[in-house]
């Protein structure tokens, strides 16, 4: 007789450790990282604003190859304060972070780099300092100087203001007045100049940034064991699982991940002789509670999450510095412009309107149930053994003496399967069934059944039973002590650099300061096909020498640095 089962492509958590860090294969670098920063000064308190570009090494064009980049802010002694992760997308991002205001006087190190990347550190990575001021600590200024050469360097395939590149601005403004900027790349393909990608940050012309768009270091040549995977499809989550009296031999076959929610989520991970495992994540922004649990419960059992983040870090020295006496004026100059926008409370960026519609959005991992009872067009019963007794044919939850146990009748041949179904509570998998049994009716909203055999990968669950509460999260139901609970967020979701809009009477005349010490930043700036920009922007209450540096990247691979300087009086 034939037997129908449901086949579901795991599309994350199908490929396995083994595969992904078996270190076997030697691998060269092939991606080119680098961020457009809006400036190289800053005030603890302040938000540091990125752009991101990442470039194949061969072509130099824009590299569709990760989705994700790790950022990182190090310290003078070079350890992480900061690590964020945001996404990519054909080789473009943007990001931002708050430097905490705890953070003491010195030089700072902005890394960023790939997943791949990880396998050529500490050198092939975006690196470049930074220097931040505190003025309510202590006087000390921390420098660092580190070693072996600088990621930012020289390029030759620089569209640097030659030829017949054009970048048009007035010299002279008053304060609150519109700016306008026109921008004309002619000097890399005057037939067909193509599409751009660029940058643009203004400031004052004393913290402004001077790096140019050229990516990381250079090692051409090295090669090293492809242990980290690029990550083109999702994310990388990957562990050790390790026992407390060292013995693995009793060692589950498969890591379960569920993630609590009216709409279940479910991922595996095959567990190698080693006792690594992996799994691959969608790329989002949603914070999850992720619940780990092995196939079989195992006290002993102790698992151990690896760090997303490298942690090969560059060597540096660190030193006591003294301020120069113009040092320390930029420095003041920019920390009273700060401490005047907290007190009027002007704010510099606002969130992204993003709203969490995910349970609408996403679906069940075994698609839809053959069985969807909801509880509330029944008569209440006074336990969960009777609801499935009265309500759940074919599904039997029955006491023995070693505790519960649920059996899934074959809905094709009439027989139970000798294999328990996977049961769920609120997406979240449960091995121990007398936490199902004490739940209480009233709670459950639903319970929605699987019967035929579901094919996951490798991995074959001999039915499905979730059971959804009203709530659906889980809640007053004790998770056992095998089960990990991480929450864990993929990537970081972008704030808006605001400015305000002069044009309206009432912000034109408004008495409230404006001394931005970043007077415009745009991280996603595209020239027409005729390779052509117009950008505007306003000035502020600060007179003095403005930089407009704008960094980018041609469809063709050339790398765009263009600089010019205007005086507001």
């Amino acid at each position: 007789m034939l037997t129908t089962v449901r086949i579901q492509a795991q599309l994350f958590g199908s490929d396995q450790p083994g595969s992904l860090t078996s270190g076997n294969t030697e691998v060269s670098p092939l991606e080119d990282m680098f961020l457009h920063i809006d400036r190289d000064i800053y005030i603890a308190g302040e938000d540091v604003w990125f752009s991101i570009y990442n470039s194949d090494t061969e072509t130099g064009k824009l590299s569709a190859r990760s989705i994700i980049v790790y950022t990182e802010l190090l310290n003078p002694w070079n350890r992480p304060v900061i690590q964020k992760r945001f996404q990519l997308s054909g080789g473009r991002g943007e990001g931002n972070f708050a430097l905490p205001d705890s953070l003491s006087s010195g030089t700072y190190t902005i890394r960023a780099y790939t997943n791949r990347m990880k396998n050529f550190l500490p050198d092939n990575c975006f690196m470049k300092d930074v220097d931040i001021y505190n003025p309510f600590r202590s006087s000390d200024f921390w420098s660092k100087t580190t070693t072996g050469s600088s990621s930012v360097r020289t390029s030759d395939s620089h569209i640097e203001n030659e030829g017949g590149t054009v970048l048009k601005v007035d010299s002279i403004f008053r304060r609150r007045e519109k700016v306008h900027l026109d921008l004309a790349l002619r000097n890399y393909d005057k037939e067909h100049p193509g599409i751009s990608e660029m940058s643009i940050s203004v400031t004052t012309a004393e913290a402004s940034s001077t790096s140019a768009a050229v990516g990381n270091k250079s090692i051409s040549g090295k090669k090293a064991p492809l242990k980290y995977m690029a990550e083109n499809d999702g994310h990388y989550l990957s562990g050790i699982i390790k026992y407390r009296d060292g013995n693995v031999s009793d060692s589950s076959d498969f890591l379960y991940m569920s993630v609590q929610g009216k709409v279940a989520e479910f991922r595996y991970s095959e567990i190698d002789s080693a006792g690594h495992f992996s799994f691959l994540l969608p790329v989002d922004n949603i914070l999850r509670n992720l619940i780990l649990q092995p196939e079989h419960a195992n006290k002993k059992m102790i698992l151990e999450i690896e760090s997303p983040y490298s942690g090969i870090l560059p060597v540096s020295n660190t030193f006591k510095d003294t301020f120069t006496e113009s040092r320390l004026e930029v420095f003041e100059e920019l920390s009273f412009n700060y401490q005047v926008a907290k007190i009027y409370g002007i704010k510099s960026k606002k969130e992204s309107d993003f709203k969490d519609n995910t349970d609408r959005k996403k679906r069940r991992f075994y698609g839809i149930p053959e069985m969807d009872i909801f509880l509330d067009e029944y008569i209440k019963l006074p336990s969960m053994e009777e609801v499935f007794i009265e309500l759940v044919p074919g599904v039997i939850l029955r006491s023995k003496k070693s505790g519960y146990e649920m059996k899934i009748t074959n809905p094709l041949t009439g027989i139970f399967y000798n294999e328990p179904p996977l049961v769920m509570i609120d997406g979240v998998i449960i091995n121990d069934l007398a936490v199902l049994v004490n739940l209480d009716p009233e709670t459950v909203e639903k319970i929605e059944v699987v019967k035929t055999p579901y094919l996951i990968g490798d991995l074959i669950l001999h039915g499905i039973v979730n059971v959804i509460t009203h709530s659906g999260d889980f809640s007053n139901i004790t998770f056992p002590e095998y089960a990990v609970i991480l929450p864990y967020k993929i990537i970081e979701t972008t704030s808006v650099f605001m400015v305000p809009d002069y044009s309206i009477e009432k912000n034109r005349f408004s008495r409230a300061p404006d001394l931005r010490n970043t007077l415009y930043w745009n991280p996603a700036v595209k020239t027409n096909s005729n390779g052509e920009a117009e950008i505007e922007f306003w000035t502020s209450d600060l007179p003095g020498i403005y930089t407009i540096n704008i960094q980018g990247i041609t469809d063709t691979g050339k790398k765009i640095s263009l600089h010019k300087s205007f005086n507001v009086k």
